[in-house]
């Protein structure tokens, strides 16, 4: 793994345009603590759209996505900067997503903690309207008191699959066993917690994946899929390792069954709120409402 420290220029990228800034309640600004991500060389990296935006793709010297990570270790000063700067009025008016190209808590955070100390600056900033925290990773756990400090804040955990053997068929990655106790820390805690079908793969049937999302303390469950998802109707997936890999990488039935008994076991009056794709990943409301 080559890691070098970096001074950024900037770190709110304004979403002007694509996955997170439509659906009915977009994102005005992503935030990435980290360029590249290492567990690219995990099964996310198979089919992680990431690797062909051009903050990675136009890299120079190019490698290997999940081989190389930049820490923007002046981050949280940025974020200071930034936000310190602002009226309380537009500070209301951000919502910020963490981060759509890397992992904050990928195995590096341990050591350099540039999310942690971007979250320690949004604890100072009660104002907000959103920051929505997207990790699979366990060291997450790490930061719940925190991030129960941050009135704004949601712990988004990706969970996709819950066949932990067809994961490691795959490339592995973070055990599944730890991420659903990481959604439930969250809960017990007090976090606001979300869970990301994201993409929705292969499972065992959709009343056993789905009975494990619904009894797991998450607020929210998003399903989605590789051509949904990767913000170019599939274009981007068809190029990644994932469609060599997996024949039938662009069916979608297998989501949407898993998304229509979620649908089917809950009411209006539920307090698990289910989302498909763009729709919900944009889908918490404004706190003014």
């Amino acid at each position: 793994m080559d890691v070098s420290l970096k001074e950024a220029k900037s770190i709110l990228t304004p979403q002007r345009s694509g996955f997170l800034a439509a659906g009915p309640y977009p994102f005005t600004h992503a935030l990435s603590s980290y360029t590249g991500c290492a567990f690219g060389q995990t099964t996310c990296g198979m089919y992680c759209y990431a690797q062909f935006l051009p903050n990675w793709a136009m890299r120079r010297p190019m490698a290997s996505w999940g081989e190389a990570v930049e820490v923007k270790v002046n981050a949280a000063q940025l974020l200071e900067r930034v936000l310190g700067t602002m009226r309380s009025e537009a500070r209301r008016r951000l919502r910020i997503f963490m981060s759509s190209t890397t992992d904050p808590y990928q195995p590096l955070e341990r050591k350099h903690q540039v999310t942690r100390q971007c979250l320690e600056v949004f604890a100072r900033y009660p104002d907000l309207d959103l920051l929505v925290v997207q990790t699979r990773s366990p060291l997450a756990e790490r930061d719940l008191p925190l991030l129960q400090q941050i009135p704004y804040a949601w712990l988004s955990v990706s969970i996709e699959t819950d066949d932990q053997a067809y994961l490691k068929r795959l490339k592995g990655g973070p055990q599944l066993k730890k991420r659903w106790e990481l959604v439930h820390a969250a809960s017990v805690a007090g976090v606001r917690a979300q869970i990301t079908v994201s993409p929705c793969l292969s499972y065992s049937n959709p009343e056993a994946f789905g009975r494990w999302l619904l009894d797991s303390g998450a607020h929210r469950i998003v399903v989605d899929t590789t051509t949904d998802g990767d913000g170019a109707g599939g274009e981007r997936s068809a190029r990644t390792s994932f469609a060599e890999a997996e024949p039938d990488w662009a069916r979608t039935t297998h989501a949407h069954r898993l998304y229509d008994y979620l649908c089917g076991q809950v009411n209006e009056t539920a307090e698990v709120e289910i989302g498909w794709s763009n729709a919900g990943f944009c889908g918490i409301a404004p706190r003014s409402q």
